[in-house]
């Protein structure tokens, strides 16, 4: 999905921009990096993972959950 948002950000928009119009697509993609390279073990792998602790894993939820918030509600959406 990360990849995906990458290619077509240029045509989506936020509610909150930021100064200068970028800053708030750029938390919806840092977030996505922050869950892409921090959470290692959501799918499986055939490499193993390191164990993730309670703390790791509820905030990764929280951040899931606020993403797919932000897509499903329309707060992203393209310009």
């Amino acid at each position: 999905m990360l990849g995906e948002f990458r290619q077509v950000r240029a045509k989506l928009s936020v509610p909150i921009a930021g100064k200068s119009g970028a800053e708030g697509l750029t938390v919806v993609e840092s977030t996505m990096d922050l869950l892409w390279t921090g959470q290692t073990s959501r799918h499986g792998n055939l490499q193993e993972t390191r164990e993730e602790t309670v703390q790791e894993a509820v905030m990764a939820v929280h951040l899931a959950a606020s993403l797919v918030q932000f897509f499903v509600s329309g707060a992203v959406q393209r310009s």
